[in-house]
């Protein structure tokens, strides 16, 4: 039992600064800034998100928004702008706030966007699965499966300049033994989609640009 308990803490350390489930890239040089608005999440290649909100992309050099019946997209942008806010490093626009530029969405420039908003770069996800656990907290015939994407866009040009993406089906700790940060994070149990989720929102949210090792200080 003490060797297992050794090897579970050595594991720990080894993954404790990793954020194995978060895939990010750097596509350009991300511009200075301080404030940043969160769209609302798209879902529309979504098919297992299931009250109307509304759902934003960005299409070349526009934004396009629908109403989609899906409350999952505003939640999640929601969680993601205040995850940000919590570092204190940005002020950030949380997408209900962001969503009022929906009037001029696809009739004006992305740049005219961030100017109404008063960003220099914008912040939207897409979430392609967001399947429910199957079961309860403590025994799940099938269990949890998130994927979504998080683009940050220079409002001045339309460009994307960073992504990040989480694709990950939540494990017991015997099937992966290095899951045991997500494990200890999730309080040990099965996780619905949304707990779930939140996991993958603040592991991408630790390496959003600028923000990467702030919260070793």
């Amino acid at each position: 039992m003490k060797k297992y308990l050794i090897l579970l803490l050595t594991v720990f350390l080894l993954t404790a600064c990793t954020t194995k489930d978060v895939k990010v890239k750097t596509l350009a040089d991300i511009p200075q800034f301080k404030r940043v608005a969160v769209l609302p999440f798209d879902v529309s290649d979504c098919q297992s998100c299931g009250d109307s909100f509304p759902t934003c992309r960005p299409v070349g050099n526009r934004i396009i928004c629908d109403k989609i019946n899906s409350k999952i997209g505003y939640d999640l942008a929601l969680s993601l702008a205040r995850e940000i806010a919590i570092y204190g490093k940005y002020e950030v626009v949380e997408p209900q706030a962001a969503a009022r530029i929906m009037p001029y969405v696809g009739q004006v420039p992305m740049k005219e966007i961030g100017q109404r908003l008063g960003v220099d770069v914008l912040v939207f996800g897409n979430v392609k699965r967001f399947q429910e656990r199957i079961g309860g907290p403590m025994t799940a015939k099938k269990p949890a499966s998130v994927y979504f994407e998080v683009s940050m866009i220079d409002a001045r040009n339309g460009q994307k300049v960073w992504y990040a993406i989480f694709d990950r089906t939540q494990k017991s700790l015997s099937d992966d033994i290095t899951n045991i940060r997500n494990f200890v994070r999730g309080g040990g149990k099965w996780l619905t989609a949304r707990e779930f989720a939140e996991i993958g929102i603040a592991e991408t949210i630790e390496q959003f640009p600028g923000l990467k090792n702030a919260g070793d200080l």
